[in-house]
């Protein structure tokens, strides 16, 4: 039962990070009601700004947010890790064409775009029917290779 509180007093902090489209509450405060009160679920648009919860039809409202109680604006969430300190993201990037004659450029932007940086994009024009990708195979060895050095580190790996 612990273990379910910490993971929606979680889920409420990562979903407080965001101001709410619909209520307009700022970010470390609960939605509201149409009352004013707080709400007992948070409000769709404003969950699905957590990529983990975005296919959740309803996210409640912990206890001690104070759902039914009179809304007064909560406290900013704290800053999220740097990019480069212990704790924060890696990202690596894989792109990848079947046919020669189809272009990889605007992949490889999307990806730049995302903050992968180019030595650690991977790409490559090979049919899919190929199993073998050596590509593919140097990107993945990358991130078992950084998450063995760095395990408190998450390695995100975009396709």
């Amino acid at each position: 039962m612990a273990d379910h509180q910490d993971t929606t007093a979680r889920d409420a902090d990562d979903i407080e990070r965001h101001d709410c489209p619909r209520c307009g509450v700022q970010p470390g405060s609960a939605c509201r009601s149409r009352s004013g009160a707080v709400a007992g679920i948070y409000h769709t648009g404003r969950f699905k700004k957590v990529a983990r919860l975005a296919k959740l039809l309803r996210v409640p409202t912990p206890a001690d947010r104070g759902p039914g109680q009179p809304w007064r604006p909560g406290n900013p969430p704290s800053a999220a890790p740097e990019t480069g300190t212990p704790g924060a993201d890696i990202r690596i990037g894989y792109a990848r064409c079947s046919h020669l004659t189809q272009e990889l450029q605007s992949q490889l932007d999307a990806l730049s775009a995302h903050g992968i940086p180019r030595d650690k994009i991977f790409s490559e024009k090979i049919s899919s029917r190929v199993r073998v990708r050596p590509q593919f195979e140097a990107a993945l060895t990358l991130a078992r290779e950084i998450k063995a050095h760095a395990p408190h580190c998450r390695v995100l790996f975009t396709v």
